[in-house]
């Protein structure tokens, strides 16, 4: 009897650490579902359609259009139906602009000044109306040298055409100029079809041009604050 009293003591502090033990196992395994189930939360709450949406809106800037000198359209590659250059045609007939400048880039050895100025003399365009500007550099370098190019031809009231996606992108760059710069920039958003702003997270293209925009934007801040140090 004592050697089976003995063993019943022994066996019931063991008996209260396991279940202490157990307890604690399951208090741990319920804070880590409670994370879990906040992530999927805070996951869905972000992944629904109208966040989602709310991001690609956040991109866009406009700023209202007055007469002005020129329409200067910058190049993006991803634009293949010429919607830019479309909208600068609509501006200039709309007498919004004097003229029309382009960023000169080869598309199968053909400068787009050539290729702009064909598609506008179709429409009734005068020869001289399309210019180009050639730049390289980074997006911040060729900006700061196109701004300089346009004042250097004597412009003072700038369109700057650009899709709607990389507006508030480029409303940052045209707005970093120094102080005594008396040039007014507008920037004018252009709808494109290839870039899906209501549900660019399901199209693989728009997708990726999202991601660039956010990438170019953080990047931007980071040149600026790093600068000032």
């Amino acid at each position: 009897m004592a050697k089976d009293g003995t063993i019943r003591q022994h066996a019931r502090p063991s008996r209260q650490r396991e279940s202490f033990r157990g307890d604690r196992g399951k208090s741990g395994c319920g804070c880590l579902v409670f994370l879990l189930v906040l992530s999927l939360i805070c996951l869905g709450v972000l992944a629904h359609p109208m966040s989602l949406k709310l991001i690609a809106k956040q991109l866009n800037h406009e700023d209202k259009i007055i007469p002005s000198d020129v329409v200067f359209v910058h190049r993006f590659m991803e634009d293949k139906s010429g919607e830019l250059y479309t909208e600068a045609f609509r501006q200039y007939w709309a007498g919004n602009a004097r003229a029309i400048c382009v960023e000169e880039d080869k598309v199968f050895g053909v400068s787009m000044q050539d290729i702009v100025g064909k598609t506008g003399r179709a429409k009734g365009i005068k020869e001289n109306v399309v210019k180009a500007i050639s730049v390289d550099g980074d997006e911040t370098a060729k900006v700061k040298k196109i701004k300089a190019r346009l004042q250097a031809m004597g412009y003072r009231k700038i369109i700057v055409l650009v899709p709607e996606y990389a507006s508030g992108r480029f409303h940052l760059l045209y707005g970093t100029s120094d102080e005594k710069d008396r040039t007014i920039y507008m920037i004018k958003p252009v709808h494109v079809s290839y870039f899906k702003r209501d549900t660019w997270w399901k199209d693989s293209l728009s997708r990726v041009i999202l991601v660039k925009e956010l990438y170019g934007r953080a990047a931007h801040y980071a040149s600026r604050f790093g600068g000032s140090h």
